[in-house]
């Protein structure tokens, strides 16, 4: 059986959505045309997510459905290109949107006057505020009509509609009583007009879209800032010269010129040269690291001093920064279950809300048919107050500044439903080494006796360095770190599974482990035998030096714990969630890591599948469980986590399967993590929750329910205002996290 074919996914900008049920009519444009499998619309970032179909890609077909919809969907060869076009277009429709409100405003302050005052009254003045009116409806608010009645028409009823509805009907009903006011006179009612309602109604959304626009342009600056940090151009080498290059031209093997002050172009290796590398943007510190010939370089990085050569390993997207960029786009895309929800609310909102405006104008006829105007006013004000732009924008503007704010912060959310889900975390599984140590051994203790420091670390040194052994890097940094030179061993010979041995100036000697030296007869002293037990407890490995039978030294040697992995897991315990240690080692080094870091509960000599086996049993007992890991033997129960976290320097499959990656290479930041998750769940419920009660009360308002006792009824201009206002207290709220201090 032939494997599948994966399907290729691609990201397309759409340009002129307004609302998430815009996106609804995009996406299911995009849906019906032949060859995608699934897409993913996001207001908030203006894209759309498509996975072709094998062998089906087709963006021209893709790029007539959207505009057929009413909007504009923007396909390059280069996805970086084609987002540069969308900010270039997004940035004129914002000056276009801008020039608009401010024409509204002009138009609009005059007939509010006249219509509101009544001090400017006659036949003339009526037909000049009907003119102005029809200029700001055509001209400033022609979108709102184009688009709303097209979808309209389509069963696909949006924000625009209610707005092209309801400033209809008000400016129809203004003419009908302009043009014919005997007929309101002979029902013994008043002849108003209300061109004021429909002129101001659009002068407030396109108001309010303006601010909108200005926001989610603010929520997404994390990812433009990112994306500035990669240079356009490179000094490519070419033999002696050099030449300057786009960065799309570079090809792995290249090798081009950074001078102080730039920014290194793409991932690779220093080939020639020495320098200080500010790498903040991608660590979080600060202090330059000093890079010579043969250590790695990421793109974006900034060179502070010094000149180097760098041999280009990776270009673009497949470099470092270029998947960090990736991934806070794909998460910023992302939908979190609650939008989900909140999605299929807006796609039938829009439609009760026509049912609700129809109700209303047939009740006050029924109980009051002396007062059509009215029934007509409040129908109105249903229909301008209940826009579901504040409820479709409650969630993915938090999301997208969430996001933003991580990205920041050294910590990379896949989706967001991974920022979500962490907020509900209440168990932390963690593997141990490479995590909360540094997944490196060291020599953390020795004794020797009977030789002396130097002529120990001269035989470590001989012996140690032809080792394939595990521990044997860690014995040959010790004698490296205690002055031993170069030096040779004759006779040499590798103990499976025990040590090495052999001749060094002409003596025999074995570095080998406790038990074997037991099988050679060998014989520790008390003080040895005390030495050896105190550092087994504390989780150590014991090698022992030998010449013959005779001992004549011992080396304790462990992984390390991280310095920051204590606090953490006390921050975390402060925080409500419970830690337990998964690890495959024995049982005496994993409690004694887990003594260190304080953490409670150890689960020693787990395989994989093991760690996987215990992290859904867990989660069967209606735990929100998180796993922390960076190793390939983590991966199963990475995948079963509710939440993975993995770290940048792990594995490629433990980074592939985490929801969030820690990009500083340790678990510092988890704490933090978790309480930007925490804070950006409470927005998003703060948001729905005044999203939902401004509807709840707004609808009633505007339908009249409080007139016949207190005769207060919402006119359409302060429908419109309030309408507005909802939008913009949702997205000030959603920036708050901005300024989160984490």
């Amino acid at each position: 059986m032939s494997p599948k074919t994966p399907v290729k996914t691609a990201k397309y900008p759409v340009i002129g959505m307004m609302c998430t049920v815009c996106a609804n009519t995009v996406e299911k444009a995009i849906q019906a045309v032949p060859g995608v499998e699934h897409s993913d619309v996001s207001f908030t970032n203006q894209t759309v997510l498509v996975d072709w179909k094998p062998g089906e890609e087709n963006p021209e077909l893709l790029a007539e459905a959207v505009k057929k919809a009413g909007y504009e969907l923007i396909y390059t060869s280069d996805e970086a290109e084609a987002l540069k076009e969308q900010d270039r277009r997004e940035a004129a429709r914002y000056r276009r949107q801008k020039m608009l409100v401010l024409i509204a405003w002009v138009l609009t302050l005059p007939i509010a006057v006249i219509c509101m005052t009544h001090l400017f009254h006659s036949a003339l003045i009526d037909w000049l505020t009907g003119a102005l009116t029809l200029i700001v409806m055509l001209v400033c608010g022609r979108s709102f009509y184009a688009s709303g009645f097209r979808n309209l028409m389509r069963g696909h009823a949006s924000m625009e509609s209610l707005v092209a509805l309801s400033t209809t009907v008000s400016f129809l009903l203004s003419l009908f009583t302009l043009i014919w006011p005997e007929y309101w006179r002979s029902q013994g009612l008043e002849a108003a007009l209300y061109f004021e309602g429909a002129a101001m109604i659009i002068t407030f959304v396109l108001t309010g879209k303006l601010m909108e626009m200005r926001a989610r342009h603010s929520a997404g600056s994390a990812l433009r800032g990112l994306m500035s940090l990669q240079p356009e151009v490179a000094m490519l080498k070419t033999g002696a010269a050099h030449k300057l290059v786009h960065i799309k031209d570079l090809h792995s093997g290249d090798v081009i010129m950074v001078k102080p002050g730039e920014r290194i172009p793409a991932d690779g290796t220093v080939a020639d040269g020495d320098a200080y590398v500010n790498e903040s943007m991608l660590t979080g510190e600060t202090m330059p690291v000093h890079k010579t010939p043969g250590e790695p370089v990421h793109a974006g990085t900034l060179l502070q001093s010094g000149s180097i050569d760098v041999k280009v390993s990776k270009t673009g997207a497949a470099t470092l920064l270029g998947a960090i960029i990736e991934r806070v786009r794909q998460a910023q895309s992302s939908k979190a279950p609650v939008q989900r929800l909140v999605d299929r609310i807006s796609a039938y909102f829009v439609p009760a809300v026509i049912a609700l405006a129809v109700i209303t104008f047939a009740v006050w006829c029924i109980c009051d048919p002396e007062h059509l105007a009215t029934a007509v006013l409040a129908a109105v004000s249903v229909l301008v107050i209940s826009c579901p732009c504040a409820l479709g924008l409650a969630t993915p503007t938090a999301i997208t500044v969430g996001m933003g704010r991580g990205a920041q912060k050294n910590m990379l959310f896949r989706d967001a439903t991974a920022l979500e889900l962490l907020s509900k975390v209440n168990v932390l599984c963690v593997d141990k080494t490479g995590t909360l140590t540094y997944g490196t051994t060291v020599v953390e203790d020795f004794m020797l006796s009977a030789i002396g420091t130097d002529e120990a670390a001269q035989v470590v040194k001989a012996l140690e360095s032809r080792s394939e052994h595990p521990l044997a890097n860690a014995l040959t940094a010790w004698a490296g770190e205690h002055g031993a030179k170069e030096a040779s061993a004759a006779d040499f010979q590798q103990i499976a599974g025990a040590g090495v041995a052999g001749k060094v100036a002409g003596a025999d000697y074995t570095v080998c482990s406790l038990d074997y030296a037991a099988t050679l007869g060998a014989e520790l002293t008390k003080k040895e035998q005390e030495f050896a037990e105190s550092m087994q407890r504390q989780g150590a490995t014991v090698v022992v030096l030998l010449s013959g039978k005779r001992c004549l030294g011992l080396f304790a040697i462990s992984d390390r714990l991280r310095p920051e992995a204590a606090p953490v897991i006390k921050r975390l315990k402060e925080m409500g969630i419970e830690t337990i240690l998964l690890t495959g080692d024995s049982e005496a080094p994993a409690a004694h890591i887990a003594r260190e870091a304080g953490i409670d509960k150890v689960e020693a000599r787990m395989l994989p599948a093991d760690k996987a086996s215990f992290v859904a049993g867990l989660r069967q007992q209606g735990k929100c469980v998180t796993m922390f890991g960076d190793g390939v033997n983590d991966a199963p129960a990475l995948a079963e986590a509710d939440v993975a976290i993995s770290i940048m320097s792990g594995t490629d499959i433990a980074i592939d399967v985490a929801g969030l990656t820690l990009t500083d290479g340790t678990i510092a930041d988890l704490p933090k993590a978790v309480m930007l998750s925490r804070k950006t769940r409470r927005v998003i419920k703060e948001n729905l929750f005044w999203a939902f009660i401004y509807n709840v009360i707004g609808i009633p308002l505007a339908a009249g329910v409080l007139y016949p006792a207190f005769g207060i009824l919402l006119n359409p201009m302060m429908a419109s205002a309030a309408m507005a206002l909802s939008s913009i207290c949702v997205v000030s709220n959603s920036l708050r996290l901005k300024k989160l201090k984490i």
